[in-house]
């Protein structure tokens, strides 16, 4: 630039002067000019901002398109606040007000910062923008909760904050286009979405750690434990004193808006687990144990009160256990109701662990697995009266084993009470199934089978066995056969010597089996047997369902 002087002692004298004379409202003219210019050429419709004090110099927004589709059409046109700053030196930072930074922080709609780089030549070398972002918007907001609780509300505009930009807010070309380009990238093609999302933002961050802070005295050692207890849900309330109640934000408590009472109760509502996982238990530390889901509670106050008063809550469907992972003290107790209907795998796992607490003198190794924390492993003793689950273990076993020799592949439902109550069919379809042929014993009348036979033919009998367990129904078809031995008075026996299953029968415990259902199958067995045997079917023809 050259600028002419009048005179200087009577002569004429022309001086050669760059950017570094030219003042910084001179460099603003330019770069808002040059701004316009961007985003004439890009398309874009620029509004300038009248007064000093609204944060921004622009207000921008784009052209709708033409081509909206049906679900689109109700879409707004893309709108954002832009703050322009132009600067002839590459120290890539700016201080920017408080005051205007919330301005731009709490807009509904995007704002962004666009700093144009002269690097001393009239004509702009770089441009970089910065978008009011999600992180930024954080960091501003936090940085004005802490002005103000400083009291120093009214003084915002003499507070500053830097704002760094680098490469990445570098665009590509200095032109309209790369302009437009990158504040798309940032707003997305749904102002509506950006809206809601930046609304949610504001509305929740600094909060993350909750929005208030409580602090109140409790007296005495039993309230101390009491204390712990109710913050693990094991105990409801707790006699408290000098209650105090602040809000708080970004980890910052408010000195202008705490209430405080004499005392009360303290109750915790709506507790919820610090994390899942596994529980073990295990007779030895080598064994593989029986393994139960369960969650984890704490207590916050573990990092205040005496190591003896630390404590863990483990809950579980049918369990729970309190244990101090400082001491290695630990207690249990379990909820398990004879009506509750489990999975039967899990009935069964739940009634060994019933059997192994409850087995007097019982050593065992309870191993906690829960996820993000360290495995921890204690003992527990068992000092009570024992208590037999043999019979219904044994039951278990045998259910569970007809489960997989029927091929049931979906889930089984069982309580212990029917576990009981059909004990007796569960044991007789047992060892129908997995007993010797040799150990079955027939006895018969002639008379009362009203038919012709020739007891010197081997004989086949066909019976039908069912037993209900649990959520199903099963069944078999099986038949034996062998010799004839006459007893006395037309009575006969039958020496087995081969035991075949014709059919096994699976179904959920409300489809009935009809007579029809089982004589169909019943008669087909007959015919493969009565050419070679005198057959003998064990049905009952008055039992229309089965």
């Amino acid at each position: 630039m050259f600028y002419q002087l009048s005179s200087i002692n009577g002569s004429s004298l022309r001086m050669i002067t760059g950017m570094s004379g030219m003042t910084m409202k001179d460099l603003g003219f330019m770069g808002e000019s040059f701004f316009k210019s961007l985003c004439a050429d890009a398309g874009l419709t620029i509004n300038g901002s009248h007064v000093d004090k609204t944060g921004w110099d622009f207000y921008i927004e784009f052209p709708i398109s033409p081509e909206a589709i049906v679900t689109e059409i109700h879409q707004p046109a893309l709108e954002c606040k832009v703050q322009v700053k132009a600067t002839s030196k590459r120290h890539r930072k700016l201080s920017v007000p408080l005051s205007n930074l919330r301005l731009m922080a709490t807009a509904q709609i995007p704002s962004f910062y666009v700093f144009i780089e002269y690097d001393e030549k009239t004509r702009p070398q770089s441009i970089f923008v910065v978008h009011v972002d999600e992180d930024l918007i954080s960091r501003v907001l936090k940085r004005v909760y802490e002005v103000t609780q400083r009291g120093e509300f009214n003084r915002l505009h003499k507070k500053t904050m830097t704002i760094h930009y680098n490469d990445e807010n570098l665009l590509s070309n200095v032109d309209g286009e790369s302009l437009k380009e990158s504040f798309l990238f940032h707003i997305g093609d749904n102002l509506i979405k950006y809206i809601t999302n930046k609304k949610n933002l504001l509305e929740t961050t600094g909060f993350e750690d909750g929005s208030e802070r409580i602090s109140f005295t409790t007296k005495g050692i039993d309230n101390l434990k009491l204390l712990v207890d109710v913050s693990l849900g094991i105990e409801k309330q707790v006699e408290i004193t000098e209650i105090k109640r602040a809000h708080t934000r970004f980890g910052i408590t408010s000195k202008v808006d705490g209430v405080s009472t004499e005392g009360g109760k303290l109750e915790i509502l709506d507790l919820k687990p610090v994390a899942e996982g596994v529980v073990k238990f295990k007779e030895d530390r080598l064994s593989a144990g029986l393994a139960f889901n369960s969650k984890l509670y704490t207590s916050p106050f573990n990092e205040v009160v005496p190591d003896e008063l630390k404590k863990w809550r483990v809950k579980s469907e049918f369990f729970e256990l309190t244990c101090n992972p400082y001491t290695g003290a630990a207690n249990y107790s379990y909820h398990f109701k004879k009506e509750d209907r489990l999975e039967i795998k899990k009935l069964k796992n739940t009634i060994k662990l019933l059997s192994l607490l409850n087995t007097q003198g019982k050593k065992l190794n309870v191993e906690l697995n829960f996820e993000g924390l360290q495995k921890t492993e204690f003992e527990v003793i068992q000092k009570n009266d024992s208590a037999d689950f043999s019979e219904a273990l044994t039951i278990l076993d045998r259910a569970t084993k007809l489960i997989e020799s029927f091929d049931v592949t979906e889930s089984v439902y069982i309580t212990a009470n029917e576990i009981f109550e059909n004990m007796l069919a569960i044991t007789h379809l047992y060892k129908a199934l997995f007993q010797k042929s040799h150990l079955y014993k027939v006895e018969f009348g002639v008379a009362s089978y009203e038919v012709d036979f020739d007891p010197s033919a081997e004989a086949a009998f066909i019976l039908y066995l069912a037993a209900p367990v649990g959520s199903h129904v099963l069944g078999v078809v099986f038949v034996l056969t062998g010799e004839l031995k006459p007893i006395e008075n037309d009575r006969y026996k039958l020496i087995s010597k081969e035991f075949s299953i014709e059919k096994k029968i699976v179904t959920d415990r409300e489809q009935v089996i009809t007579h029809d259902d089982l004589k169909a199958i019943i008669v087909e067995i007959e015919n493969k047997y009565k050419m070679n045997y005198s057959v003998f079917t064990m049905f009952d023809e008055k039992n229309k369902a089965l």
